[in-house]
């Protein structure tokens, strides 16, 4: 038999049969029912109080309290007497005000994960789909959490970022810290190795209508220049995981210093030559000749430009709000600044 024909019989074996469906379709009515129960016989609740409390009708409040329970024979009867424990504690603490919402979704999620981790939905499932081998299978218990977690870790990080963007548009002033290629602010998972571990704004944020507007949401890749910035960094001091790019001005860089941040420097004129050669290395070879001539870790590192490359500067900071806060400072320091300068120069003509 050919592989192909192989691979056909293999893939005929599987099923969509996810542990969520019997979870719904056993577990919660079961839930339901026997805590309507607890809430309505044993303590006296009405229907209508019962029913908002399950997020169900009235109608079905009643229909859990009137009608019997259908188990499905062999596992699930074998969690019942659990359920209805863990079903009485609820209602008992809910009565008596020590439940919180937290609370209730913790204990109802504990049974759910307790049925499914080797338990009756586990073997449910088994019975109904054997080619998952349940005497194997760990799906619900590691597998699913690890499947999880990236994506949780990532919306953390993506998260992050989004805070600080809104911080950004909503500040006037930042406008007039924005490169003339862009600004882009960014925010590095632990560990991060490259610049898809790099949470960062896709077409950077650019002056519109007077304000700052991201051109596109966070995401992983979503920067190269200030990615590798904070990359460099990272080699030096881990916790420096997020930075900002911002426009170059001597005033900048004075403010910078009064705020009590690190500053330092790199000259792109003593770039290597097999540096300048490859794109993509001007920027860690900069930050890291900035890096090693100073006796501190620097939170602030500028370049005058060079060719056909415009000055920049670049903010670092534990996460993308705090950097952006501080940018937010800076932007906000400086049009102080010149706003007294302005009506200073108004009353000198007077």
């Amino acid at each position: 038999m050919s592989k192909r024909s192989t691979d056909q019989v293999s893939t005929g074996n599987i099923v969509i049969g996810l542990p969520c469906e019997y979870v719904t379709a056993h577990l919660l009515p079961l839930v339901r029912r026997l805590l309507a129960q607890e809430l309505v016989n044993k303590h006296g609740m009405s229907q209508i109080w019962t029913a908002k409390v399950l997020n169900v009708t009235q109608p079905a409040v009643s229909n859990y309290l009137h009608s019997e329970t259908r188990l499905r024979r062999g596992a699930l009867e074998e969690g019942v007497e659990d359920a209805r424990n863990a079903m009485a504690g609820l209602a008992e603490d809910l009565i008596n005000g020590r439940l919180t919402q937290f609370d209730a979704m913790r204990r109802v999620c504990g049974l759910c994960v307790q049925m499914r981790g080797s338990g009756p939905i586990c073997s449910m499932h088994g019975e109904d789909i054997p080619s998952i081998l349940p005497g194997q299978c760990s799906f619900c218990l590691r597998d699913l959490t690890e499947i999880r977690q990236k994506p949780l870790d990532d919306f953390e990080y993506v998260e992050e970022v989004r805070r600080a963007i809104r911080q950004i548009e909503r500040t006037r002033e930042m406008t007039a810290l924005i490169p003339e290629i862009g600004m882009n602010i960014v925010y590095a998972r632990p560990g991060a190795e490259s610049v898809e571990d790099v949470v960062g704004v896709p077409g950077r944020i650019h002056p519109v209508g007077g304000r700052p507007r991201a051109s596109s949401p966070p995401a992983l890749g979503g920067s190269n220049h200030v990615a590798r910035a904070v990359l460099t960094m990272m080699q030096f001091e881990p916790s420096l995981c997020s930075a900002i790019s911002l426009r170059f001005d001597w005033e900048f860089v004075e403010i910078c210093k009064e705020l009590g941040l690190v500053v330092s420097s790199y000259d792109r004129k003593e770039e290597p030559r097999d540096v300048k050669s490859v794109d993509g290395r001007t920027i860690p070879w900069g930050v890291r000749r900035a890096v090693e001539g100073m006796d501190q870790i620097p939170e602030v590192i500028y370049d005058l430009g060079d060719l056909g490359k415009e000055p920049m500067i670049f903010l670092y900071g534990h996460t993308a709000t705090e950097v952006a806060q501080t940018s937010v400072r800076i932007a906000q320091l400086y049009s102080r600044r010149h706003s007294n300068r302005k009506k200073g120069g108004k009353d000198s003509r007077v």
